[in-house]
């Protein structure tokens, strides 16, 4: 009989346990609020370029941009600040 008082103690403190850190995380992940989208967003462009095409990828942005000569530039824009990650000259081969 003792033996059945301790195990059914311990599986009380574990489901009291379980049942804190359950609550705890809850309470944590309410907390962290996701940040706020940017509100607005500028891009730096050549002169009289176009924007082409504009595809998603993943947490990024892919712009692709051509100017009257023909020349092309992939623009990465990170999609939680708004602010471009960088440029990618594409060069095509002669």
């Amino acid at each position: 009989m003792l033996t059945l008082k301790i195990i059914v103690g311990v599986m009380t403190v574990l489901l009291v346990a379980g049942f804190g850190a359950l609550v705890g995380g809850l309470a944590m992940q309410a907390r962290n609020k996701p940040e706020a989208a940017f509100a607005n967003a500028e891009i730096l462009l050549p002169k009289d370029a176009r924007i082409v095409e504009a595809t998603p990828a993943g947490d990024r942005l892919v712009l692709r941009a051509v100017t009257p000569d023909g020349q092309e530039r992939l623009y990465v824009i990170d999609l939680g600040s708004g602010k471009p990650v960088g440029t990618i000259a594409v060069k095509r081969a002669q």
